[in-house]
């Protein structure tokens, strides 16, 4: 799903995707709760060492935890991003299903001007990796 919605003098640009990890949540969780570990896992994603993280289809921004429902959810405050061009949150929740956790990961994002749909697309792909290498890493 994606979506892109002038509010006010900023765009908000939305994207939910899902996928099925052979993992606890309790697992899954672990793994999620610390955004600074995602450059270990996530392909594409960088450290910048100024507190900032590079994310896939993302100017390089801070993730800052905002709330947690363990082995359900975690909600990371995005922000940071060159000249406050991007703010919103990334949120990553867990639903035991079966023998294993359906993942969804939910961006809410505004920026300072509306994105083209194929950079919505680098995102979402961004995320889908991080979905696929999530099923290897928790293993």
């Amino acid at each position: 799903m994606i979506s892109r919605k002038a509010v006010g003098r900023t765009v908000s640009v939305r994207s939910l995707d899902h996928g099925f990890v052979r993992a606890a949540p309790e697992r899954v969780f672990e793994v999620l709760r610390d955004p600074a570990g995602y450059p270990d896992w996530w392909p594409g994603t960088k450290a910048l060492g100024d507190g900032r993280i590079s994310l896939p289809g993302l100017p390089p921004v801070r993730l800052e935890p905002e709330g947690a429902r363990p082995r359900t959810g975690l909600l990371l405050r995005v922000s940071g991003a060159r000249g406050g061009a991007l703010g919103g949150h990334l949120e990553w929740y867990v639903e035991a299903f079966e023998e294993g956790t359906v993942v969804s990961a939910i961006a809410d994002l505004r920026a300072r001007r509306p994105w083209s749909p194929r950079r919505v697309l680098r995102m979402r792909s961004g995320f889908r990796s991080a979905l696929v290498e999530l099923r290897e890493t928790t293993r």
